[in-house]
């Protein structure tokens, strides 16, 4: 073979090989800044942080708290009231917007859980998941846009993982990142993950094989008015 096309074939597999670890490691794509923290400032020097109150020695519900640059509170909403635990996990302050990420377990309908309590109207309307929906008890990631003024939620929704029965199982956001109207997300499920769509619809071509210290390590894309998965990745290592 004449050099030069040699050295032009071994060029092109290296690209194609580059290219399918991006594909298949979305963790190291550039120019995002992931969040995984709790606290965040904005640009004006308020401060907001978010957690959980221990309200009795079994139930915890999530709070955020928004402080002024001189310390003194602006708000403190707790986002869940129920006899189900809530926490706040994560803050990301990105072009201007707050997102936060909260835990929050099933078994409540009540007007005071997370998805009716501190929200503005249809805050929960037309997104990928609604409510925690089938089952109850193990935690979920609830990822939502919050208002920066009064605290409320303009927009959220539910992200969960199900069993082979369809009952909801864990899922947890651990970092968050935002970029020209995407959410990008990484997470870890302890049963079957959604794929991409409008709705819950199981991650296809993955099986108990794929798991990393017994759960699947995710990438996704969610759009910004967070109706739809765009993009859904398994990971094939720990972020």
């Amino acid at each position: 073979m004449d050099h030069r096309l040699y050295f032009y074939f071994l060029l092109s597999l290296s690209f194609a090989v580059f290219s399918c670890q991006e594909k298949e490691n979305p963790s190291v794509f550039k120019g995002l800044d992931y969040s995984e923290t709790n606290v965040v400032n904005d640009e004006e020097g308020n401060q907001y942080t978010t957690g959980f109150d221990q309200v009795t020695s079994l139930n915890q519900d999530p709070f955020i708290h928004k402080r002024d640059a001189s310390g003194n509170t602006v708000w403190r909403l707790r986002y869940e009231e129920t006899p189900v635990d809530g926490r706040g996990l994560l803050l990301g302050w990105f072009d201007g917007r707050l997102f936060a990420v909260f835990s929050v377990d099933g078994g409540s309908t009540a007007q005071t859980y997370i998805n009716a309590r501190q929200v503005k109207v249809g805050a929960f309307s037309n997104v990928f998941q609604s409510g925690y929906e089938r089952g109850g008890g193990p935690k979920v990631s609830v990822v939502c846009e919050i208002d920066p003024n009064n605290g409320q939620i303009i927009k959220g929704t539910f992200l969960t993982a199900r069993l082979n029965n369809g009952n909801t199982n864990t899922l947890q956001v651990r970092k968050l990142a935002y970029k020209n109207g995407v959410l990008h997300l990484k997470a870890t499920s302890a049963a079957w993950p959604p794929g991409v769509g409008t709705r819950y619809i199981r991650m296809p071509d993955i099986d108990d094989s794929d798991r990393i210290d017994n759960a699947f390590w995710l990438y996704y894309e969610l759009k910004d008015d967070f109706s739809e998965i765009v993009r859904a990745e398994l990971l094939r290592e720990r972020f």
